[in-house]
């Protein structure tokens, strides 16, 4: 549902639109161009599937991604339905809690979903194995320009990319491709088909960082409110770096840092080593409690992000090299 909409939303602004079987949506401009900029966000998100139904009617469940067990217990959610002719239904439920339910210790196995069935027989008739579930979408405005909602990770990051082209169309003759991934939150699939099928001169993972100044006792220099985050790490190519930080200068826009020597978690992972090498770098939204249902972010962030990507992509050229010994 979430790839139609985009779709719906990005008609008057995409010059092509390619899906993919696997859940991908590209959207493009110029697409004759030479020079190619790939934008990357991921739609997917964290969350539970249906492995088990007990004859009592309830459901036990398993993890898709890095959840966190505890932030379930007693959490309005739905549970995502496509029948046979892939139509789909959200049919609401409540993940139970129990005093005697700890937790600190609490795994997966021990979650509980409930959807109001009385036996297995009458639950089997409306959900099936597989099904996937996500918490309720509660989407708030706070103060000092703050969003919370779930899934910002990493839809905030879809919005920022449908903005940065709708504000490059009819301005620049590079190629612009916006890349809406599944599977970045397990497999990385889907940023791993996307480069192959367009592939790219250059790839901006559109991502998310923890913002952990809230808690006590943590020393880390990433705040809301402070600028996009620009990831130092051994596969974030040094050129694309550079402009980025040139064009964050003329704009006026601070800029972050993540240490990240390894691996990012993102799909830049799934990307740089690609094609024969892919010049890539990962601009990450500062993020508030990451991977619950209330995850915060600053607009003010959001907002300098599109415009350093704008900045960015008409700063590029077809002359524009990203190799350091061509300088």
């Amino acid at each position: 549902p979430f790839q139609k909409m985009l779709i719906d939303e990005m008609k008057d602004i995409d010059d092509a639109v390619y899906t993919h079987h696997t859940g991908n949506v590209i959207h493009a401009l110029n697409t004759e161009s030479k020079v190619k900029i790939m934008l990357l966000a991921h739609i997917d998100e964290i969350g539970l599937i249906i492995k088990d139904v007990e004859s009592n009617g309830i459901l036990k469940l398993t993890s898709i991604g890095g959840i966190r067990p505890y932030m379930y217990l007693g959490q309005h959610v739905n549970v995502i339905h496509y029948n046979d002719n892939c139509e789909v239904t959200y049919i609401p439920g409540v993940i139970g809690s129990t005093p005697n339910m700890n937790s600190a210790n609490l795994k997966v196995d021990d979650l509980n979903l409930d959807l109001g069935f009385k036996d297995k027989e009458e639950a089997l008739k409306k959900i099936k194995i597989g099904d996937v579930v996500i918490h309720r979408n509660y989407t708030t405005r706070l103060e000092n320009d703050l969003l919370a909602s779930k899934a910002l990770d990493d839809k905030i990051g879809a919005f920022i990319c449908t903005e940065v082209l709708r504000e490059v169309k009819n301005k620049t003759k590079n190629g612009v491709y916006f890349a809406a991934t599944v599977g970045e939150e397990t497999t990385g699939r889907g940023a791993k088909v996307a480069v192959a099928e367009v592939n790219p001169s250059i790839a901006l993972d559109v991502g998310s960082s923890g913002d952990v100044h809230y808690r006590d006792g943590l020393n880390h220099n990433i705040s809301l409110g402070s600028g996009p985050i620009l990831t130092i790490a051994s596969h974030a190519n040094q050129r694309v770096t550079k402009i980025l930080k040139e064009e964050a200068e003329k704009l006026s826009i601070n800029l972050q840092t993540s240490i990240e020597i390894e691996k990012t978690y993102t799909d830049m992972d799934s990307v740089y080593d690609k094609n024969g090498g892919i010049p890539s770098q990962l601009i990450s939204i500062p993020l508030r409690y990451m991977h619950s249902s209330v995850e915060v972010c600053s607009l003010k962030d959001v907002e300098n992000i599109i415009n350093l990507l704008v900045a960015f992509i008409m700063a590029v050229t077809e002359k524009t090299s990203f190799n350091p010994f061509e300088q």
